[in-house]
């Protein structure tokens, strides 16, 4: 076989592969490097994740991407969605109850002697109530309030390195 037959025989699918590369990581999806602990176990600080572009189709339960403002500094953080609007989400020794139900357990890890409660809130209209999985060391909706559904700069799907971490988030 000439090496110009081959070139033309593997020119093809690496054009497909890279177009296929191109789309995930910068057309549909975007990376994002994970930094802290606060959503441990689900995520640990290094963790690349790739996320969707956008908030839509956000749900109770979804791990987002967002930017929020901490203290009048614009801060990317990485929780877990509990609330959406019309919401009312109350707080008991760092468990969520949203209208009156406890959240779903996801392996959140709570510490009782650090452990918080707050009085019931109601999510306004456009805004969602987030939390970290780890709640001892996550800043959230508890001490910044809600956060702006326009904020949310996509849900994570899954993540891509380290490899052997490689699994779908949900």
């Amino acid at each position: 076989m000439s090496s110009d037959r081959l070139a033309r025989l593997l020119l093809l699918p690496l054009t497909v592969l890279f177009v296929a590369i191109v789309l995930v990581f910068f057309v549909f999806f975007r990376p994002v490097h994970i930094d802290g602990p606060s959503m441990l176990p689900t995520l640990r600080s290094a963790d690349r994740v790739l996320i969707t572009r956008g908030a839509k189709g956000v749900a109770r339960g979804d791990v987002v991407v967002l930017v929020a403002n901490d203290q009048g500094i614009q801060t990317e953080l990485v929780k877990r969605v509990i609330g959406l609007a019309g919401d009312v989400v109350e707080i008991r020794g760092d468990v969520a109850y949203v209208n009156g139900a406890r959240e779903p357990i996801r392996g959140q890890a709570i510490v009782p002697q650090y452990a918080t409660s707050m009085a019931a809130v109601t999510v306004p209209a456009g805004q969602i109530y987030v939390m970290g999985d780890n709640r001892a060391q996550s800043e959230d909706s508890r001490y910044i309030g809600t956060v702006p559904l326009s904020g949310v700069l996509g849900r994570v799907v899954v993540i891509f390195a380290p490899i052997q971490r490689l699994r779908f988030v949900g």
